[in-house]
């Protein structure tokens, strides 16, 4: 769905059935009502609605207005909450419920009111409308009329009397940009394991570069990962018969005087290889490249608004199956930087894949500070369920920086310890170290400890996304049944603030 400002939108609201087109009227109270959008019945209605204290005060609400014998078809009331309520993400959840509710009336069109609205509010707003309207129909082979019909296909953001438009424009039209780069990385994340092997991953990167002025893009395969000594993404993908490789995507705009490094684990598939997952939600691990649709796509978004900061983004990619040739426990492979990893457990691959390439990204590029994004353990779920992802690393104001992105985006984050302790866990019996820890001990920052052997006295984040990549409820603009794209809002947001010298 495409996003426009206009301010003659009364011209444009003639141009189709007004019948199909429906008002969304975000508010704090009836004062901000838009008399010049709404007619005088519609005012009143939303009016006598506000009045009669069905909206709380503390949490986002939306409903419907029909209005059939109007100019448009009806009105969505949309109330973020009040007060200390009054936040960023409480108004893109209030969009998210708008957009259900316009579904629900089959809009075809929509004009939004943002007079109520500050810029940044109605850039949040035009984001969670932009997040809601995400579909991943493309393998239904027949779509019944009703469901093609059933979803707005324009938008437009009516704009008020005496307001900037062109500031106005700038903050909703980059923050459907940046929503849109979070959709394209869950359109990576539902696409089936069969479409989506390593390959496929390195030309959607390969697109990138080839889209973008300032990008290039560098795959490594089979031969040249074992030149190289990455035997520990190598192991990952013995099983399979696609081959895994390494992507090095690049964005090198000028100016640019900050360069960070973004990894993204890119397990196309994980059924755990040997160490062989339960069955019940097996299919779910197509989602384990996240983390690589995360980087990949973040990278893409601030291409496509230009800033300026140099940004290399590696993506191991690898399937981890249980062919002939598959990695077995007790096996020792010795990674890109000389370490020897004790594999005690195939189905902690995730960090395997990642120890080469942060290795080897950190050794040739030379980043002020990498940040990882992997779905690497079901412990971070275990001990912040779906409402955060899980933050450790090295650098205090570093993992400060990316907590801020987090809040102000909606994308939590939440800092868990790691300390030197925790090399304990992990030291090998015959080689340097063990791939997992204790049992039920610590695994999501086993994970991370692993990790830090591998980038050296670089700057390091390491974001454990496996709560939140997918199968999140109750987030209005997320639909639980596809994934999120976790994580490509937080980086813009950081990178943006990177580049603008904070």
């Amino acid at each position: 769905m495409k996003i426009a400002v206009l301010e003659d939108w009364k011209a444009w609201l003639k141009q189709d059935n007004a019948r199909h087109t429906w008002i969304v009227q975000p508010f704090f109270s009836e004062a901000d009502l838009d008399k010049a959008l709404l007619s005088k019945s519609q005012a009143e209605a939303a009016g006598a609605l506000i009045r009669s204290g069905l909206f709380s005060g503390n949490k986002p609400e939306a409903r419907a207005l029909p209005t059939p014998l109007d100019q448009t078809g009806g009105v969505i009331v949309a109330f973020p909450g009040k007060g200390k309520h009054r936040t960023q993400e409480n108004i893109r959840r209030a969009a998210g419920l708008a957009w259900k509710l316009l579904v629900e009336y089959k809009a075809r069109r929509v004009v939004v009111s943002p007079s109520a609205l500050r810029d940044a509010e109605s850039a949040a707003f035009a984001e969670g409308l932009t997040l809601a309207s995400y579909r991943f129909d493309q393998y239904k082979s027949k779509k019944s009329r009703e469901e093609e019909e059933s979803a707005p296909t324009q938008c437009v953001f009516a704009v008020p009397a005496r307001r900037n438009r062109n500031s106005l424009e700038t903050a909703v039209t980059r923050a459907a940009v940046i929503a849109e780069g979070a959709n394209a990385a869950r359109r990576l994340g539902d696409t089936a394991a069969n479409d989506l092997p390593p390959r496929a991953l390195a030309a959607f990167a390969r697109g990138i570069a080839e889209k973008f002025p300032y990008c290039a893009c560098e795959v490594f395969e089979r031969d040249a990962l074992e030149k190289m000594g990455m035997n520990a993404l190598l192991g990952v993908g013995r099983g399979s018969s696609e081959p895994p490789v390494l992507i090095m995507l690049t964005y090198r705009p000028p100016k640019a005087k900050r360069h960070v490094a973004i990894l993204g684990k890119g397990v196309c598939f994980d059924s755990g290889g040997i160490s062989l997952k339960p069955p019940q939600s097996m299919h779910e691990m197509k989602y384990d490249m996240s983390g690589a649709a995360a980087a990949l796509c973040a990278l893409m978004t601030a291409a496509e608004l230009r800033l300026p900061v140099n940004i290399t983004v590696s993506v191991p990619a690898a399937e981890n199956k249980t062919g002939a040739a598959a990695q077995t426990p007790g096996d020792i492979v010795r990674a890109y930087n000389g370490k020897t990893i004790e594999v005690h457990n195939t189905d902690a691959e995730g960090r395997l894949l990642l120890a080469d390439a942060l290795a080897y990204t950190i050794r040739k590029y030379r980043p002020e500070c990498a940040v990882d994004l992997a779905t690497l353990t079901g412990a971070c779920v275990v001990a912040l369920g779906h409402h955060a992802a899980g933050i450790m690393g090295t650098d205090e104001p570093l993992i400060r920086a990316l907590i801020s992105a987090g809040e102000e985006t909606g994308e939590r984050l939440w800092q868990l310890p790691l300390w030197d302790d925790h090399d304990e866990l992990i030291r090998g019996e015959h080689a340097d170290i063990n791939n997992v820890g204790p049992a039920r001990e610590a695994g999501a920052i086993v994970g991370a400890a692993f990790l830090r052997q591998f980038v050296d006295k670089t700057p390091w984040a390491h974001l454990d996304i496996a709560g939140t990549a997918y199968g999140v409820k109750k987030v209005p603009y997320w639909d639980a049944k596809y994934a999120t794209g976790f994580g490509v809002r937080l980086l813009v947001n950081w990178l943006s603030k990177l580049a603008s010298g904070k």
